[in-house]
């Protein structure tokens, strides 16, 4: 166990220390490194895990860390997980705030982050279609009928994400799910 709890710190150290745009950016390389290259969980899987991250408060990137820890080495693999993916962040925002009054009166910066907004949008983006491909790619009408209605709703209406997670999940329960019960 301790060897896996090591090498789930390790990947989410370097995961996190090196990705920038939260979440959604993340989870793409979290599949190749823990369904690909380690083979710990499958694609769908870490999907599956992001969904419920997405809808439970916290960060989506943390919240996925601990359930990947949790199934591959219980309460000592979730900690591993967590450790790994805030270290990097907490280290940045600390030196960044102790040079915030530079930082915040810099042009230069300011062109830097703004660059780095755009390719965070663009990361997004990818991440997203990479997403929804491989759900399309799947072949399973049911759940590609889900994510359609709920990309629709997403874009027409003011419901709030939360709602349709929940609505998309209860839809999913109702018309394939509850057997699994």
């Amino acid at each position: 166990m301790g060897k896996i709890c090591w090498k789930l710190f390790t990947a989410m150290l370097i995961l996190s220390g090196l990705t920038f745009g939260g979440g959604f950016v993340i989870i793409p390389l979290m599949q190749r490194r823990f369904a690909d290259e380690l083979g710990w969980l499958t694609r769908e899987e870490i999907l599956d895990m992001t969904a419920f991250a997405r809808a439970s408060p916290g960060a989506v990137t943390v919240n996925v860390a601990v359930q990947v820890g949790a199934r591959m080495a219980g309460a000592a693999g979730a900690l591993c997980g967590v450790l790994g993916t805030i270290l990097p962040p907490l280290a940045v925002l600390s030196v960044i705030s102790l040079c915030y009054e530079a930082f915040s009166a810099s042009p230069v910066i300011a062109a830097l982050l703004y660059g780095l907004r755009l390719a965070v949008a663009v990361a997004v983006a990818d991440a997203a279609a990479a997403m929804a491909a491989e759900l399309l790619r799947g072949g399973d009408r049911l759940r590609q009928s889900v994510m359609g209605a709920v990309l629709l709703l997403s874009l027409t209406t003011g419901i709030g994400t939360v709602y349709l997670l929940a609505g998309g999940a209860l839809l999913g329960w109702l018309l394939a799910g509850r057997d699994a019960l």
